[in-house]
């Protein structure tokens, strides 16, 4: 595996390649009540319509009533509201998605002012984790860009752990008094180590297995398209698996030890597959979370994966590299 090591600093530097014109402005507005709610994000989103920004709020539906009446029909009509259930899918999906809008629709009409109130509900706690690990990355990935975030935290129905690790995971606090620094906030690069903090449990015993180096690739997809198929992967989700774990791979053979091994195994309703380099050690703490427009090399490939899988895991040491995709059905 490609071995680089870039702190957060540097990381900060790298995201300035995005639209010039802006930084990032990243908060979080912990709140008991709608009307809380209310209080800090009508001003936030006016203030957003005055300056010309593209204002956008992906909120849940009852919160989008809310404030669609307190806005007006005039200034609501202004505001793109997006359905926070729909938009929330996986983490690293959702990132991306919202980088290609900001690309492609927002940021050409100045600086994106957003509203986000991020779905918890029903998460396991694998995923609770890579949400947390996402309002930290946004603080790297959108660095340099004229962006703000406004993240909505609802402190009567969210568990303690959550709303206490927004105020780690943001750099600004908002109340009735407004924003203010928040003196918990902690460096994206070392949030990021205390997830992968959390071992990967080992494949299964019955965890399907192959083990591959250069020139066995074919072998390898072959592998995996039977397994998805015996699995029961819709054949429409076979490809996006395979092409996923091939990318893997490749980079195990091109950049890594040169050989390596494959589990695909069935979890929770997932598919799941590890690949594992006994030899290569990675470095990098953000691998495969930037966007193409930040264009840092060899990110490409990772990048890819992480876009077509619901999550995945990277965890590297002395004894080498594992990588564990996961794949919903649907």
């Amino acid at each position: 595996m490609i071995v680089r090591d870039h702190d957060a600093s540097s990381a900060r530097t790298l995201g300035r390649h995005g639209p010039a014109g802006g930084s990032l402005v990243h908060q979080a507005v912990v709140h008991g009540t709608g009307r809380e709610l209310a209080a800090a994000a009508v001003p936030y989103l006016r203030e957003g319509l005055l300056n010309g920004d593209a204002v956008v709020a992906i909120v849940s539906p009852a919160s989008g009533r809310l404030l669609r009446r307190r806005l007006g029909a005039d200034a609501s009509g202004s505001v793109e509201f997006i359905e926070a259930a729909r938009w929330f899918g996986a983490p690293m999906p959702t990132l991306a998605a919202c980088d290609d809008r900001a690309g492609r629709d927002w940021w050409p009409r100045g600086r994106l002012r957003l509203l986000a109130e991020p779905v918890w509900e029903g998460r396991t706690p694998l995923e609770i984790r890579e949400w947390k690990r996402h309002e930290a990355l946004l603080n790297v990935v959108f660095a340099g860009t004229p962006t703000m975030i406004m993240c909505a935290y609802d402190a009567a129905a969210l568990p303690a752990h959550i709303v206490s690790d927004a105020a780690r995971t943001h750099p600004e606090l908002v109340d009735d008094r407004g924003p203010r620094p928040s003196d918990r906030f902690v460096d994206p690069a070392a949030f990021y180590a205390e997830c992968n903090a959390h071992p990967l449990p080992a494949p299964p015993p019955d965890a399907a297995r192959r083990s591959f180096g250069g020139g066995e690739l074919p072998g390898v997809r072959g592998f995996l398209t039977a397994e998805a198929a015996r699995l029961g992967l819709p054949a429409d989700r076979s490809l996006p698996f395979v092409l996923a774990v091939n990318e893997v791979a490749t980079t195990v053979i091109s950049e890594g030890g040169g050989q390596g091994t494959v589990w695909v195994w069935s979890e929770d309703g997932e598919l799941v597959c590890d690949v594992g380099d006994p030899v290569g050690r990675l470095e990098d703490r953000f691998l495969g979370c930037f966007p193409p427009r930040v264009q840092r090399p060899g990110d490409a490939a990772l990048w890819a994966v992480r876009r077509l899988c619901h999550i995945v895991e990277i965890r590297s040491g002395a004894g080498g590299t594992r990588v564990r995709m996961r794949l919903k059905p649907g």
